[in-house]
């Protein structure tokens, strides 16, 4: 039987208590690492962005991991491989950079040094940081947020950020148009690393057009599993999504991963809360799971462009995996090369890059193509 602890948590005030009561659930942080060992801390370091907006793990969750593996005698390391910018500046802007200081850890970006390669289902080639295999242990931190492409992004796609720098790009054009195909690759990616316990940041989360530019919303919850899909199953079904609107549950399923009826919910009681699905996700297809894939191929939204916010810094177009983006303000648009990842949207620093809603097909998703506020 697989656990999934559920704490109730109102504000990070008490997130060092949500983390340990966690912890304790699944039978201690004694169980996921000991005295002496290289810890790996993975926390959700999108951008450069300031704790209240919700796209980084919030630093007093970080806070509290490194509190415990101090207590622990673990040795902690901070890391991510962020997709704007460095981890030392993500981590600056996101405060995550001070509780760091504040212990004596090291905030390390996985695009630097040496690459790794596994093998997985999807790739027989899956690249990934050496840090990350050579730590005796990976501590995953997520943040709850919604996500254009893949629906919800959770724990397991998280360690997306295990893959260095430009890597990340090149995977993203490899999977193509097809959602449930990266999906695999991040599953193949989440066996690879082995994280010894996820925790999920849900104490202030995102719902909308997310990873990067949702709105935040209370859901006052800390998420913890040492095994991520469970963990992710667990929190979709809380997000109001059904596990087969988010592919990396779905896939999970469909491949014998995680069987719903070994995951035991421990902790405290929570009730779903619809979360306002990202534009153009999986989340906004209300359709049966058959049918979805048609209709994202038919009628999926290709991104839009706002001239008046848009800054011609050139994030989208270097972060583009189909070379669809040229310089410009705004960028030159080739929809017939766009694969519909949405990276655009989650890379852009100003917001500028958008996704609108299709009516079309929805069969009762929200209408309208209204530029979001």
């Amino acid at each position: 039987m697989t656990r999934v602890a559920v704490v109730a948590a109102p504000d990070y005030a008490g997130a060092a208590g949500a983390v340990r009561r966690a912890l304790d659930l699944l039978g201690g942080p004694e169980r996921f690492a000991a005295r002496g060992d290289t810890v790996l801390v993975k926390p959700n370091l999108l951008a450069p962005r300031k704790p209240e907006t919700a796209v980084t793990t919030h630093p007093a969750v970080v806070d509290a991991v490194l509190g415990v593996l101090a207590d622990l005698g673990a040795r902690a390391v901070v890391a991510d491989s962020p997709g704007l910018g460095t981890a030392r500046r993500a981590a600056q802007v996101s405060g995550v950079a001070a509780v760091c200081r504040r212990h004596g850890v090291e905030v390390v970006d996985l695009a630097d040094g040496p690459v790794a390669l596994a093998h997985g289902r999807v790739y027989k080639a899956v690249s990934v940081s050496a840090r990350v295999l050579e730590a005796d242990r990976v501590w995953n931190l997520a943040k709850w947020k919604t996500h254009t492409m893949m629906g919800l992004t959770l724990g397991v796609k998280n360690l997306f950020g295990c893959v260095p720098g430009r890597r990340k790009v090149r995977l993203h054009f490899r999977a193509g148009r097809t959602p449930e195909t990266f999906a695999q690759h991040l599953l193949d990616l989440e066996g690879v690393v082995r994280p010894a316990v996820t925790l999920l940041d849900g104490i202030v989360a995102m719902e909308g057009p997310g990873p990067g530019r949702g709105r935040p919303i209370d859901r006052g919850l800390v998420l913890a599993s040492a095994d991520a899909p469970a963990l992710d199953w667990v929190a979709t079904r809380l997000s109001g999504f059904r596990p087969d609107d988010v592919p990396t549950v779905a896939v999970s399923r469909r491949t014998g991963r995680i069987s719903p009826d070994r995951i035991r919910v421990v902790g405290d009681p929570a009730a779903p809360i619809r979360f306002r699905p990202a534009p153009g996700s999986p989340c906004d297809w209300r359709l049966p799971a058959p049918l979805r894939s048609l209709a994202r191929a038919l009628t999926a939204p290709l991104p839009r462009f706002d001239a008046a916010t848009c800054t011609g810094c050139g994030v989208c177009v270097e972060g583009c995996p189909a070379q669809a983006l040229g310089p410009g303000i705004p960028p030159r648009f080739s929809p017939r090369q766009c694969i519909r990842c949405y990276c655009c949207q989650e890379l852009c620093p100003t917001g500028a890059a958008w996704v609108p809603r299709r009516r079309m097909l929805s069969l009762g998703g929200r209408p309208g193509r209204r530029r979001p506020e």
